[in-house]
């Protein structure tokens, strides 16, 4: 039987996950954003302060395309400092936590993510956080402390994706029935994860050897 996957192939995984799955966030938010706001109505003021956030948002944004690290957290922290109740800041966040895994800062991304955490009220972010935060846990082979985290996310939009960590976790762990189970779930509430196909295949070569 396969060893329990290594740092590397941890850190690789992670990171083509969050390239899969972060930039919709990054590319949508402004858009969705303003949405929200026209709907709300929000007096000149308002409006006036949701523009000042999107050109915040915006020069983290260029920061974080150019791969800056100086400047990203430069704009990170001014979205932090003037505009911190806004989702701008909280996506900033999101951002900036992709970045520090793709560089393989884990430690740094949990930090990120840890405090993001600690900071939202935003219940439909929740899960998305909850969902980030167990795969960081997972590629540090916290397995446990993913599983419980696992248990306390309750999202239909995010189950297909629960059950496609939880399939990882059984496979770490060498439950290879519970981790066929898991991750055929996922595959079944819509997951097209890559890596639900690549476990798949080791798990049946294992069986059948």
């Amino acid at each position: 039987m396969n060893e329990m996957l290594s740092d590397d192939e941890q850190v690789e995984r992670i990171k083509a996950w969050w390239k899969a799955n972060g930039n919709s966030i990054i590319a949508g938010v402004v858009i969705g954003l303003g949405g929200f706001f026209a709907w709300q109505g929000w007096g000149s003021y308002q409006e006036k302060l949701a523009g000042e956030g999107a050109e915040a948002y915006e020069l983290f944004a260029q920061a974080a395309f150019d791969n800056d690290a100086k400047k990203t957290d430069d704009a990170l922290a001014q979205l932090q400092s003037n505009y911190g109740d806004t989702s701008y800041s909280r996506f900033a966040a999101l951002e900036l936590a992709r970045q520090q895994v793709n560089a393989g800062s884990l430690k740094a991304a949990e930090k990120t993510l840890s405090n993001l955490r600690k900071q939202s009220t935003d219940s439909a972010l929740k899960p998305l956080l909850e969902i980030r935060f167990a795969r960081l846990l997972v590629a540090q082979k916290r397995l446990d402390e993913a599983g419980k985290l696992l248990d306390s996310i309750n999202s239909d939009a995010y189950a297909a994706e629960t059950a496609a960590i939880r399939g990882e976790i059984a496979y770490q762990q060498g439950d290879m029935s519970g981790a066929r189970a898991a991750l055929e779930e996922a595959q079944q509430k819509g997951s097209n994860d890559e890596n639900i196909n690549y476990l798949l295949e080791e798990i049946g070569a294992q069986e059948s050897s």
